[in-house]
């Protein structure tokens, strides 16, 4: 399951569909950019109450993938907590994989 999920968070990355670290996503989702967020497992609780918090103020959906920060590495070449995808597609495949936090 992980490597079609990482497969996935690839190919979202190689069409310009995704964003990475909090503070690219904070801004994609201020300006209406993106349609879901996800937070890596190992993510700490604190920055996963940052991100719920600002998801929430901006009504974005959160979800927590079943993979760590040093699998999305390993997928997109970039290691990082934090995900907003652009895409109502790709979202809703992450959405089907992870769990909701919000």
């Amino acid at each position: 399951m992980n490597n079609k999920l990482q497969s996935t968070i690839s190919l979202c990355r190689r069409a310009g569909k995704l964003q990475m670290g909090f503070d690219q996503v904070k801004e994609s989702a201020e300006a209406g950019d993106v349609k879901c967020v996800f937070v890596a497992a190992d993510l700490s609780d604190k920055s996963k109450k940052e991100v719920c918090f600002f998801c929430g103020k901006v009504s974005v959906p959160v979800y927590c993938l079943p993979i760590t920060k040093d699998e999305i590495k390993m997928a997109v070449s970039k290691g990082s907590g934090v995900l907003g995808v652009t895409d109502e597609g790709f979202a809703g495949i992450l959405m089907q994989q992870g769990e909701a936090l919000q």
